[in-house]
């Protein structure tokens, strides 16, 4: 966390102003020192470590008190007015943004938004010891419009109006009819608009949260930024939905550039856009996608970068870091659909890639086929058990790349990995706190961190992409 000092211990553990202890809901003026490492405003108030979102360092804001844990002194807090500024603010493009759980930086500079990145980068490698100096960060030039994939949630209102949009900040349980977002194609407004308008023509109900009845979950847009293909999956619960046809047909009426519409249905109580299954009402029941020289086919379940653009850049710099010759065995931890691994088969004698998700693998060897790479080889597993399996039976690779999920790697694939020995890695995070952890306990196993960069995927948002190049020490 970067803070500007640390609580008192000898601060008496309740929140005190003027000698009251200060309650939930009640006003405060709080002035922000720095960000955590999610992007939160973070500054001292009597002793707490206070959270705020949306507050910057430098300010000075007034805000509401949300959550207070006296356990370890920390409070979160709603901002409510912001008293000064040293980073000064511009208009935001959307007319939601403040409503929206989405975009926390659109009133800020983009490249003010890519200096905080990069300062909350250091404070997580730092807090765990890795002292290396960030390259120049890979930034975009259009920093809207840059998402292939959104999905919108169905809610209802207090009147009981069906709603297509998407979350309060930090309420999982109400949305708002969105106008109009910035960080996907206009299509995509249109899309969310016109299936709002079906849905309540045809008084189509949406599924509650708290009793587990109704039928509209989610709207899932997807879009091939370079092929103009679009996708729209409709997440349903089991309910009966004999109207499905019919809103396929006036999709596809009213938006040519749709090629494929697909019903999915989670019969489950968890609240993922991901159903049990799937009918394709239009289409083949996937997209495809350019980067670089590859095509990717993309189903509604695959796992696909969000942001195509950089996508390309990451694979490109990946490859870079890599250093290959055509003579090295690639170990592609994580690889899901066979992004990077595809990247680096063109460089690499053979590329392993290994992934937890059976239907990442199957499109990762379909999307190997369908562009003619036939040294890349796939296994679907969890990595801690495959790596410790690839061990045992004394494979050696040259250079290893590692992009795992937020929590970063898992501690019996990090121990499997290390005891394979490539003599080089490069780890793909989209967590700088993970990636802190990793790259210290890589350190202890051995492999020095000589390469750190950033590369901004989510613009007008706390999250990036890292990348760091290790080598293992002689």
């Amino acid at each position: 966390m970067i803070t500007g000092g640390q609580p008192d211990p000898s601060v008496c553990p309740l929140l005190l102003l003027g000698g009251a202890m200060k309650k939930r809901g009640e006003r405060v003026d709080i002035r922000i020192s720095g960000l955590d490492e999610k992007g939160q405003g973070v500054g001292m108030l009597e002793g707490y470590t206070a959270r705020v979102r949306g507050a910057l360092p430098g300010d000075h804001v007034r805000a509401v008190v949300g959550k207070i844990r006296r356990r370890n002194q920390q409070l979160e807090a709603r901002k409510e007015e912001v008293l000064s500024v040293e980073i000064q603010r511009i208009p935001a493009r959307c007319v939601h943004f403040g409503v929206c759980g989405g975009c926390v930086w659109q009133d800020v500079p983009y490249d003010q938004q890519v200096r905080m990145k990069q300062r909350i980068l250091q404070q997580c490698l730092m807090a765990n010891g890795i002292d290396v100096q960030q390259d120049d960060p890979l930034v975009m030039e259009q920093p809207f419009y840059y998402r292939n994939k959104m999905e919108f949630s169905f809610g209802a209102s207090k009147e009981g109006l069906l709603e297509l949009g998407l979350h309060l900040p930090g309420r999982f349980d109400r949305v708002f009819d969105l106008d109009a977002c910035h960080l996907q194609s206009d299509i995509s407004n249109r899309l969310v608009s016109h299936v709002r308008a079906f849905a309540r023509t045809h008084q189509l109900s949406a599924y509650h949260l708290k009793n587990h009845q109704g039928l509209l979950r989610f709207l899932t847009i997807r879009e091939g930024k370079h092929t103009g293909e679009v996708m729209v999956i409709l997440t349903t619960s089991e309910e009966a939905f004999p109207q499905a046809e019919q809103l396929a047909e006036d999709i596809q009426s009213a938006f040519p550039e749709v090629s494929c519409v697909v019903h999915s249905v989670n019969r489950r109580k968890a609240q993922v856009a991901t159903g049990d299954e799937e009918t394709a009402l239009l289409g083949r029941g996937h997209i495809r996608e350019h980067v670089g020289d590859f095509v990717f086919e993309i189903s509604s379940r695959s796992f696909f970068q969000t942001n195509t653009l950089q996508a390309e850049r990451l694979y490109r710099r990946v490859v870079e870091l890599a250093d290959l010759t055509k003579c090295e065995r690639v170990l592609d931890v994580y690889c899901g659909t066979g992004g990077i691994s595809l990247f680096l088969a063109e460089h690499a004698q053979q590329v392993l890639g290994i992934e937890v998700v059976e239907d990442a693998v199957q499109d990762a060897v379909r999307n190997c086929a369908i562009n003619g790479i036939e040294n890349c080889v796939f296994m679907a597993g969890q990595a801690e058990l495959l790596l410790e399996q690839l061990r045992q039976q004394s494979e050696v690779f040259d250079v290893a790349v590692i992009d795992p999920p937020r929590v970063g790697l898992h501690e019996k694939a990090l121990s499997a990995l290390v005891a394979l020995r490539p003599s080089r890695m490069v780890y793909v995070s989209c967590n700088p706190q993970a990636l802190g952890k990793d790259l210290s306990a890589l350190a202890q196993a051995g492999y020095r961190t000589d390469y750190v960069q950033l590369v901004d995927m989510f613009p007008h948002t706390p999250h990036c992409e890292t990348l760091a190049k290790l080598a293992l020490e002689k």
